[in-house]
């Protein structure tokens, strides 16, 4: 017995230690050194069950060949129940160091994410920033391109008008050409009219001289 609580001081003593000095954070080397001394209460946490169960089995056979039979397997009983307490305390104090590697990867995550808080911060704002330059850039583009489509509505109206402006033009232009074709034509008409007037006039006072 005085050798089951000597391991179980010397398992249980650093991990105790270890709890009350340990951060808040973990690093890798120390998870895994943890980890092994959990691993290593479990399996020793074992082995005196087994050697607890066997050493009670071979009492208790042995207690039948004495004559304080009931005796005997009383102290073999105590000696079992003292392996199987120290098998659980083994157990327990792996429990808890598991649970403390668990915190504390808990908090080394929060402590990650803590600091890296910022430069996400920084990632994310950078890409708004990018996204409404990208914005920005493309209503400007939508923006230039109704504007030259406008512009060029307007110059395609302009374009337009001033076709019809010459078209006008040459219609006026003809217009007026036929109308001093006409007018010639009409003065022509008049000469010749009076031409044949005056020569009727001349022939009528030839006439009436003879």
């Amino acid at each position: 017995m005085k050798r089951l609580l000597l391991i179980l001081i010397c398992l249980i003593a650093p991990a105790a230690w270890g709890q009350a000095s340990a951060p808040a954070t973990i690093t890798e080397p120390e998870r895994e050194q943890l980890l092994d001394r959990a691993k290593s209460l479990k399996a020793e946490a074992g082995r005196i069950r087994t050697e607890a169960q066997k050493q009670h089995a071979e009492a208790d056979s042995a207690c039948w060949k004495k004559t304080l039979v009931s005796g005997c397997q009383a102290d073999a009983r105590r000696a079992y129940l003292d392996g199987t307490a120290a098998a659980r305390k083994l157990e327990v104090e792996a429990k808890k160091i598991e649970r403390e590697v668990r915190e504390r990867d808990r908090a080394t995550r929060q402590a990650k994410q803590a600091e890296e808080a910022p430069k996400r911060r920084a990632e994310r704002e950078k890409k708004i920033a990018r996204e409404r330059e990208k914005a920005a850039g493309q209503q400007e583009r939508r923006e230039q391109k109704t504007t030259e489509k406008q512009q060029e509505a307007q110059k395609a109206s302009a374009r337009a008008r001033e076709s019809e402006r010459a078209r006008q033009e040459k219609l006026e232009a003809r217009r007026q050409k036929e109308e001093k074709a006409e007018q010639k034509a009409l003065e022509r008409e008049k000469k010749r009219k009076k031409r044949e007037e005056e020569r009727a006039r001349q022939l009528e006072q030839q006439q009436q001289a003879q």
